[in-house]
């Protein structure tokens, strides 16, 4: 899959990150993809306000995830930022209103054209459901062989 360079980077890549919080957790990555360039001003008051609205907590095997996003006019530049947090984050899961998901990781999803999302999603989504390819993300380290899992199961 093409799109996949064009996507994830080893800079998008955040393991350990300590957020007490999901405010906390969006404060800290929106501030870092406005940073590096990624995103509008707009994106962290956005990407909030649609978390809200339409939840995005995946109750998946073998870890729970959560794959936020927010509307193309606040990304600049398309990405997916990998984040393993240094402690499970409580979001509510998708299609509940109410429903809370520990989720061991966050795909923040900046995509800017709709007609790559539909696959990519699927790709993932079976990446998430894969116990060998996210046993190794949770215990890697080092964001080149986090890539090279990625690739694996996205590409």
């Amino acid at each position: 899959m093409e799109i996949f360079s064009e996507l994830f980077n080893k800079d998008l890549i955040l393991t350990n990150l300590h957020c007490s919080s999901k405010n906390d957790f969006f404060e800290k990555v929106s501030n870092y993809l406005m940073e590096k360039g990624y995103v509008t001003e707009n994106f962290k008051k956005a990407i909030k306000e649609r978390e809200q609205k339409y939840p995005t907590g995946l109750r998946t095997a073998p870890f729970h995830v959560a794959i936020p996003h927010t509307d193309p006019e606040n990304i600049h530049t398309p990405f997916i930022m990998v984040v393993r947090p240094d402690q499970e984050i409580e979001f509510v899961e998708m299609g509940t209103d109410d429903q809370p998901v520990k989720a061991r990781f966050i795909f923040v999803l900046g995509l800017n054209k709709s007609e790559a999302q539909a696959p990519l999603l699927q790709k993932l989504i079976e990446m998430f459901m894969n116990s060998e390819a996210m046993n190794r993300i949770v215990n890697e380290n080092d964001e080149n062989k986090i890539m090279d899992i990625l690739k694996i199961n996205v590409a």
